[in-house]
């Protein structure tokens, strides 16, 4: 069994946010969180907050470091909402990193900031993602936010999860649920 956390970027240690910091090198995880890089223009470490709309997290596994990057963001509590948005290192993604990561982020959001509603984009032809995506219960849309089956002409996949906002405790019993099947 594998040990991990999500560690909180605004309070994340120096070695933490260097870790975190060389794995934009990595074009996968460049592609998502490529707004973090101060230099680009990015705001500094430190700084992402619920009050500013993102939680940005560090994924760290015993023995490996820092693995991935995990965000929330656009998070407006008021309409329970955000965007999620994930990315591990590729030999770590076949050993569950991924979905441990989004159902460990999803929790966090629904705790954190009242989230019930959350979407999220995944480039066409990521299968592994895709699949991990919807294990969750999140469910392809349209160009115009309808439910689909249809991947959008930009060349991803728009995926929403609607969480019923009358039980608490619904998102982690559908996590156990779909880890047993």
């Amino acid at each position: 069994m594998h040990e991990r956390q999500l560690i909180p970027m605004d309070v994340a240690g120096t070695a933490v946010l260097v870790a975190a910091r060389m794995l934009l090198e990595e074009p996968d995880v460049e592609e998502f969180f490529g707004w973090w890089r101060p230099e680009a223009g990015g705001r500094p470490p430190g700084r992402w907050s619920a009050a500013e709309g993102t939680r940005l997290y560090a994924v760290a596994e015993r023995g490996n470091g820092v693995i991935g990057l995990a965000a929330l963001t656009h998070i407006r509590r008021e309409e329970h909402y955000a965007r999620v948005c994930c990315s591990i290192l590729a030999q770590h993604r076949q050993n569950g990193a991924g979905h441990w990561t989004l159902s460990e982020l999803i929790r966090q959001g629904v705790r954190l900031d009242g989230l019930r509603h959350l979407e999220t984009s995944v480039r066409a032809g990521h299968s592994t993602s895709l699949s991990t995506l919807e294990s969750l219960g999140f469910r392809r849309l349209d160009v115009s936010g309808q439910l689909s089956g249809d991947t959008s002409p930009s060349g991803y996949v728009y995926l929403r999860l609607d969480l019923p906002s009358e039980s608490a405790g619904y998102f982690p019993r559908v996590i156990a649920r779909n880890l047993c099947a």
